[in-house]
């Protein structure tokens, strides 16, 4: 079964949720939503903070998760602090 480019980070996420945590499949977790929801859900990883890179998933990020300064470079709307 080949997946769609657009669909790898989506499908690598739920992989990585309720199956397996590999860092084969954490590579292709490329769009922020993903990675939000990964670190929320699976783990807190520095791999996968440099994903998110929206200030919105990034507030989210510092908001649900863990206040980093890691995270905190990503949020580029002044309204938006963590």
């Amino acid at each position: 079964m080949w997946l769609d480019p657009e669909e790898m980070s989506e499908w690598a996420y739920h992989y990585c949720n309720n199956i397996e945590d590999r860092p084969g499949m954490r590579k292709f977790i490329t769009k922020s939503q993903w990675a939000y929801y990964y670190c929320k859900n699976v783990k807190d990883d520095p791999e996968v903070w440099k994903n998110i890179i929206s200030s919105f998933d990034a507030y989210f990020y510092c908001k649900h998760i863990k206040n980093r300064p890691e995270v905190k470079k990503n949020i580029t709307n002044s309204y938006k602090n963590c």
